[in-house]
Formats: structure tokens, sequence, C-alpha cells
């Protein structure tokens, strides 16, 4: 994921595009903007809205840009038109529960419901983020916890004059236009001497287009917080372990989830009661259920670890992902004919489990 939408803030809005891809039939990208939009037109909240929130959808413009993040991120297959990995995940959390209700017409939710996320949603989309938008929100992220305080336009300038093309030289080839127009930006801001020309340039559109999204998400997932009308500053009252965090920022995607949901997890653990052996088998199998309806009987046993960890602190509970795992292989000792991994190419491993037949 290299460019978005200057309006897509609100990382909370995409729990609704999964729900309204649930009946696996294929939607074109206007179409579910137009239900998303319709959908919550009419939600206000005097409130809420008295702090001037950014990036609300207030056009069906606004939600078409948001059914692109949610495919940017894997909300939504884009050659099926049906859901993606990350969709179909968000699906068996409880926190889909409400929103599924949402959508179908059976319970309401204000704007502060729609946009907030929770601490084990913060967590997801996190898993989400630094997965699906490696390595540029990587990048912006450890430049933020460094800096501890910054204006937006500074952060708009690091963001695309030193991480952007960073994160272009890794994920497109030499030989990409895009590569060499990035190389020029600094140059090109620093010919344009009048404020107000710079402002409407075609290159300041692409600046806040891409970058400040991205300090609105990490505020969503409370790394950052708003201190000001275009300030922002480290949230020192996050539930994270700002030395996990820069330690996440260095890894690639395929060591996110290892990390993520083992040691990164463990800073998290002062507020959070430490799950039970039953919990976890309790909650994976739960999990598991949920999950073969999304992904048929081959169910990917690292997302079926991360889910269960996942599912488990959305009921105020915490496991890393090695005890999981422990309690998974335990379970299939003691149950060999009804629990099982076979391997499913590469470094995945499928998990199998008889849920019908098993008696815990």
């Amino acid at each position: 994921m290299l460019e978005t939408h200057g309006d897509v803030c609100r990382l909370g809005y995409l729990r609704l595009v999964p729900c309204l891809l649930e009946d696996d039939s294929p939607k074109t990208f206007d179409f579910l903007a137009a239900l998303l939009y319709n959908m919550i037109k009419g939600i206000s909240d005097r409130d809420f809205l008295a702090g001037k929130p950014i990036g609300l959808i207030t056009s069906s413009v606004n939600a078409r840009n948001y059914v692109t993040l949610a495919a940017e991120l894997n909300f939504i297959d884009r050659k099926t038109q049906l859901l993606g990995t990350f969709g179909k995940l968000y699906l068996t959390t409880n926190s889909a529960i409400r929103f599924r209700k949402f959508v179908e017409g059976r319970g309401s939710l204000n704007l502060i419901e729609l946009i907030t996320l929770n601490d084990a949603e913060k967590l997801f989309f996190l898993w989400a983020l630094f997965t699906q938008d490696y390595p540029f929100i990587q990048m912006i992220t450890e430049w933020a916890l460094a800096r501890k305080r910054f204006r937006r336009q500074e952060a708009m300038i690091y963001a695309m004059e030193e991480a952007y093309p960073q994160a272009l030289k890794k994920v497109l080839p030499p030989s990409d236009a895009r590569r060499v127009e990035v190389e020029k930006f600094r140059e090109k801001r620093l010919s344009i001497r009048d404020k107000i020309e710079w402002i409407k340039s075609s290159q300041y559109a692409k600046y806040r287009h891409i970058a400040p999204p991205r300090f609105e998400w990490l505020v969503d997932c409370e790394i950052l917080k708003r201190s000001g009308r275009g300030r922002y500053e480290v949230n020192e009252q996050m539930i994270y372990d700002q030395q996990k965090i820069l330690k996440l920022v260095t890894l690639r995607p395929g060591k996110i989830e290892t990390y993520l949901f083992n040691e990164f997890l463990k800073g998290m653990s002062r507020w959070y009661k430490q799950a039970e052996r039953s919990d976890i088998i309790r909650t994976m199998i739960e999990v598991y259920e949920r999950m073969s309806l999304r992904f048929g009987g081959e169910v990917n046993l690292t997302y079926l670890e991360c889910m269960t960890s996942i599912t488990l602190l959305e009921r105020g509970l915490i496991a890393e992902m090695q005890k999981i795992h422990d309690a998974f292989n335990s379970l299939a000792l003691q149950f060999p004919d009804k629990i099982y991994v076979t391997p499913g190419g590469g470094d995945i491993n499928i998990a199998y489990i008889n849920t019908e037949e098993l008696e815990i």
C-alpha cells in the first residue's frame, strides 16, 4: 500500500466493510461505498462533533475512498470483490457482532462508537497496518517516537521526502517512474517559495493525501495523540511498551505476527488478567469454528493462534501466541484423531479440529 486519500483517517469505519461482504456476494467498490454512506449518513453526535474530529464519512465519494483503503489493507480481495484475508479474520472477532447487527438493522451505533477502537481492535489494526503498509508505516512510526512532539507540516515533509522514497525503493523495481519522481520532491518543494502557491500545488496535494492519514491511524491505535491543531505527540498513556514498538518497526512482514503476539503482547500484560489453559482452549475452539466458516476446513494455524489471542483480549484476558500454541499441541496429543496439523505449503501449517466430536 503506497498511496491513500487524505480523508481516510478513521480506521474504525473499516469494521463495517467485512460485514457488508458477509453474504459472499461480489460487490463493486462503488456499490459498497453507496451502502456504507447510506448506512451512516444520518448518524450524528453533537457533543463528539464539537471536538471537530477529522476523517468522517460525509459523502459517497468519501465513502468510496474508505472502500479503497479497505482493499489496500486486504479487508477486500480486489480480484474477486469478496472478503480479503483481514476481512475474514475480522469477522471472527467478538467486535464484529455489534457491527454485523448494525449493518443488518438490528442494532444502533453512535458516531463515537463507529470510529473508536477498543484495545483488541487496536492490536488487530496494528497487525494489518504493519504487514500491509510495509515499510512506510514502520518508518513513520519510528520517526514519530523519536521526535516525541511535532507539527503536521514537518511530519509531511519527513514522510514524503525521506520515508516515502525509501519505501518505494524497497517495494518497486528500479525502472518504476514513481521512484524517479519522488527523488525530486524536496527540490521541487524548495523551488516554490510562495506558501500559497505551494499549498495550491499538485505536489502538496500528494503530500496531504499520503502522509497525514498514517499519523491519524497511529492516533487511532493509541501510539500518538493530537495535541492541538496540526500537532501530534507520543501518547505517554498508551497501553503498549514503547521499546517494543521500536522493535516492531524494524521487522519485515513475515516476522511481525510472531513478535506482535508474543513479546509485544507481553507489554500489555499489566492491563489484563492472564488466561488459564481452559480459557485458551475454549476460546481457540470457538475461534476455529468461526474461522472455518470463512476459510473453509483449512485454517491457518498462525492465524488461529493470533485470533485466539485477540478474542481473549476482547474478554479481558491475555495469552501470548506461544502459550496458545502449547495449548493446541497438548490438546492434539490428547485427541490425535480429532486435532492435528498438516503442512499447507511453505511455512504454513493447517489446523484441523473436529469440533463436533470433541469433548473437553
